[in-house]
């Protein structure tokens, strides 16, 4: 084979295994785990003092918040995280702020579903707030924007703002991640971290219907009684 001819050959293959499509499935399980770190490696960040791009992410999240609508999260006690999830409960350096499942039947990029994570609020300000949608075009994909503010963070604001200053001590996470079917995510940040997971449900496919007719009921006339318009009772 010449050489400009196996170039093609080999470009081509290659060409149709990375562009392959997500299969459609009939359900999506997608789980997900969020929890703090309770380290410092997080505190020399800038949280006290707004700056732009601060201010912007604000925005851009309170305008997404204000535009979808929320699917309900249901709690992941036995779910795909479970082992995760119980290690890091027992760790003294992290705890878990949200822990929970949904599930959607499409993941067409314009029908995919935002969904919405909102923790109670403390003191009217929300510990840990924005949304995620799985979509996919030739592959998979999750977009996570989430805004967390730690509880201590919330009571030293409510200080600063009674004293006149006007302090938004928030950390965002904003990621758009390639994910695969059945594999742990993780996204990381200085001050939390979500571990994610996807997984695929097929239900079972129903038996064709059969196209055999029906066996005919055959009656023996000689049997069958006979009604005369004329008869009578005696």
């Amino acid at each position: 084979m010449p050489y400009a001819t196996l170039q093609k050959v080999l470009f081509f293959g290659l060409l149709t295994s990375v562009c392959v499509p997500v299969p459609a499935y009939d359900f999506y399980d997608v789980e997900i785990l969020v929890f703090r770190q309770l380290d410092s490696q997080g505190d020399d960040e800038e949280l006290d003092v707004p700056n732009i791009r601060h201010l912007e992410l604000n925005l851009e999240l309170q305008d997404l918040l204000d535009r979808t609508s929320a699917i309900p999260l249901e709690p992941a006690i036995e779910g795909y995280l479970s082992h995760p999830a119980q290690r890091i409960g027992n760790s003294r350096d992290y705890e878990i702020l949200f822990h929970g499942r949904w599930s959607q039947t499409t993941s067409d990029r314009k029908a995919a579903p935002y969904i919405r994570i909102d923790l109670p609020a403390i003191r009217r300000s929300h510990t840990l707030t924005g949304v995620l949608r799985l979509f996919s075009t030739d592959l998979l994909y999750v977009d996570t924007f989430l805004r967390y503010r730690p509880a201590e963070q919330q009571a030293a604001n409510q200080t600063s703002k009674s004293a006149g200053r006007n302090t938004q001590p928030y950390y965002f996470l904003k990621e758009r991640r390639r994910v695969k079917f059945r594999e742990v995510h993780f996204l990381d940040h200085p001050k939390f971290g979500v571990l994610l997971t996807v997984w695929p449900v097929k239900l079972p496919e129903l038996p064709p219907p059969t196209n055999e007719s029906q066996p005919a009921i055959k009656t023996d006339p000689a049997n069958t009684p006979s009604i005369s318009p004329n008869s009578s009772d005696s």
